[in-house]
């Protein structure tokens, strides 16, 4: 008993090792980088998470509290409400059953000692010794860059858009559950399509929380039908108090009075009232309140709730809210009159209007969506040709102008190229929901196929110089006439070299092959990337489906699951056909067919 002190030395000396090996190899990584031990205390700091976190020296926070150097910021997660790092994840060996298999992921809003606001995907996950022990754990901190930060709220919009169109077509299921007291906002059928209305809103609008309330005249009694943002518990408070405090208990009567002649409010924090039990951190937040009506009474109220850097309200949110909260009346009111049916008379009667209704949604947020876009991409290009302008005008003047012009240039093209991926993304949309309301027309001409294919590779060989593009054309006349919509066959050719060129070596060549097969134009476009896992290719063509494992990596992975499904669709529409072939490291071959459209008399 102590007399044999070295092991322990020994196990020092190996994990100290062990750290510095840590600490070397995160050191050149670009992503931030924090480890801390068993205990939670901090071991290293990489370069990127001393510029990240605004810290000039990691030897002021190494062995210090992780927890307390974390909360020397603040968090906010996607919806603007506060986040709070669990406690398993801060000190480990105080939940070592919890911890030991577990990772941790969480997209998150960084705010700095600078008023600086960063968004972050973060990651962490456990570092285990030799002996496959947790030691500690690493998190990487990586910077979503703005432009994917706007896809990305695009593409929850319409996967939000998309789950209220599918709870509209489920309608028909909930008919046989009664209108209970004939209160509209209190039947199934309608508080199962508003779930899916707040959430709507909660995504279109980036918000903290919405919650749908109706009034019982006339005493203006409250009652929480939905809510989005909430946790279990607040939820579950919101239920328990249905119909228990007044209008007065939250609002005073002039909020009442502007409600009543249909005007939305607006309350800065702190203006609302927090009755006895109910969380103080309700008044923290900027509302927007929408009257709703019904046959020209008061019968509800849409709250929105804001919080934490961007709290405003601009005039085009509160018309997408009231726009969309009409819609949802419309669809409720319909709703009101069914149960005066019965049976399958019923059915025939709610299936139109809901799929013509939930479709509404659709073409609705994608106007919405594009209409600002518009603007901003004209005042792009007509920024970059002023600078054009400019540049042309002092190019005989001093270097340091000319690299000033240089970065200011750079920082417009990037611009537009977010406000184009954006437009792509919008665009997606669009033709879909023209896709789900048989609204998608095609402009059917003959149009030579050689044409179109050589058009859409001299642009892409044009947008990326560098790459090999090689184009065969095996076919025993100059030309092979199509009856097709050009601009259509354009966009699905587009998306496939655009796939091939983003997911194959560099170094490598793409390659293009026309060619006729039985009375059939054949195009394939052909990759040496990495391939497509066989149990992948034949739901690549299904709608929203996207591949496993897919991240924000570059433009197509942004793409909603909707790229190969609109190819397919719009191929079809021409009586043609789709198809991949991939093997794993053999590369990936997509490719289409096109009836022939033969002059009359040959």
């Amino acid at each position: 008993m102590g007399q044999n002190p070295k092991p322990p030395a020994e196990s020092t000396q190996k994990e100290r090792i062990s750290s510095q090996q840590l600490e070397s190899l995160c050191a050149s990584l670009p992503d931030a980088i924090v480890a801390w031990d068993w205990a939670g205390k901090i071991l290293s700091l990489n370069a990127a998470a001393l510029t990240l976190f605004e810290v000039q020296d990691s030897s002021t926070f190494v062995g210090t509290s992780t927890q307390q150097f974390l909360q020397r910021y603040t968090w906010h997660d996607e919806q603007q409400r506060p986040f709070f790092f669990p406690s398993w994840l801060l000190a480990p060996t105080t939940h070592k059953e919890a911890t030991t298999s577990r990772s941790y992921e969480q997209t998150l809003v960084l705010g700095l000692p600078s008023h600086r606001k960063v968004f972050l995907e973060m990651r962490c996950s456990l570092v285990r010794d030799a002996k496959q022990q947790p030691r500690g754990m690493l998190s990487v901190f990586h910077e979503v860059a703005p432009r994917y930060q706007k896809a990305l709220h695009i593409q929850r919009v319409y996967e939000a858009l998309v789950h209220l169109n599918e709870a509209i077509a489920r309608i028909p299921e909930h008919l046989s559950l009664a209108f209970p007291d004939k209160t509209l906002l209190f039947s199934p059928p309608v508080i199962f399509v508003d779930q899916q209305l707040v959430d709507v809103i909660r995504q279109v609008l980036a918000c903290w929380r919405v919650s749908l309330m109706a009034f019982r005249a006339p005493t203006f009694h409250i009652f929480h039908i939905v809510g989005s943002g909430f946790s279990a518990e607040q939820e579950r408070l919101f239920r328990e108090k249905r119909g228990h405090l007044l209008f007065a208990d939250f609002f005073d009567q002039t909020v009442l009075a502007r409600l009543q002649a249909n005007q939305e409010v607006i309350l800065a924090p702190h203006r609302l009232r927090i009755p006895t039990g109910y969380p103080a951190e309700l008044g923290t937040a900027t509302l927007l309140v929408i009257p709703l009506f019904w046959q020209q009474n008061l019968i509800g109220m849409l709250l929105i709730s804001k919080h934490g850097w961007e709290n405003g309200y601009s005039q085009e949110e509160i018309d997408l809210v009231r726009a969309v909260a009409a819609q949802a009346l419309l669809l409720i009111e319909c709703l009101s009159y069914l149960p005066e049916y019965g049976g399958e008379q019923t059915r025939e009667r709610v299936l139109p209007e809901a799929e013509r209704l939930s479709n509404d949604f659709l073409r609705l947020a994608s106007h919405e969506l594009r209409t600002p876009l518009t603007g901003i991409k004209g005042n792009l290009q007509l920024a970059q040709r002023r600078l054009e302008r400019l540049k042309r005008d002092l190019d005989q003047q001093s270097e340091r102008m000319g690299e000033h012009l240089k970065q200011t240039r750079q920082s417009l093209e990037a611009a537009e190229q977010s406000v184009q991926l954006q437009e792509r993304m919008v665009q997606d949309i669009i033709d879909d929901a023209r896709l789900q309301t048989d609204q998608l027309d095609l402009s059917l001409k003959s149009c030579d196929l050689l044409v179109l294919v050589k058009q859409t590779v001299a642009k892409q060989q044009a947008s990326v110089p560098k790459r090999a593009i090689e184009l065969e054309i095996l076919a025993s006349e100059p030309t092979m006439l199509v009856l097709a919509d050009a601009e259509r066959i354009t966009q699905v050719l587009t998306i496939y070299l655009a796939t091939a060129l983003a997911y194959s070596p560099a170094e490598r060549p793409v390659t293009v092959n026309v060619q006729e097969e039985d009375q059939r134009a054949r195009v394939s476009v052909h990759d040496e990337g990495p391939g497509i896992p066989s149990e992948e290719q034949g739901r690549l063509w299904d709608r929203f489906y996207r591949g496993k494992g897919s991240a924000v990596q570059h433009e197509l992975d942004l793409s909603l699951g909707l790229r190969f499904y609109l190819c397919r669709a719009l191929i079809e529409r021409h009586h043609g056909t789709v198809g991949v072939q991939s093997a794993p490291g053999q590369g990936t071959t997509f490719w289409l067919t096109l009836p022939i459209a033969r002059p009359a008399g040959v």
